[in-house]
């Protein structure tokens, strides 16, 4: 089993010690995630990646759950 996550992926990278800075980055990644809903572009930001630190325990019991009706 090769295990990963699905993200939305999309970041800017910040001084941490400059409080401004990360709010300021985070208007801008809200904007820029409203703006593709919006313009259905969200799901072209949605990709799956490698996770080699994941563990089988951390998939979501609902990912887990079959439906066999």
């Amino acid at each position: 089993m090769r295990l990963g996550k699905v993200q939305i992926g999309h970041s800017y990278v910040v001084d941490l010690d400059d409080k401004d800075m990360v709010d300021h980055a985070k208007d801008a990644l809200y904007e820029d995630l409203m703006n593709a809903v919006k313009y259905d572009e969200l799901p072209s930001n949605i990709e799956a990646v490698n996770a080699p630190d994941a563990s089988e325990g951390d998939i979501p019991d609902f990912l887990t759950e079959r439906d066999d009706d």
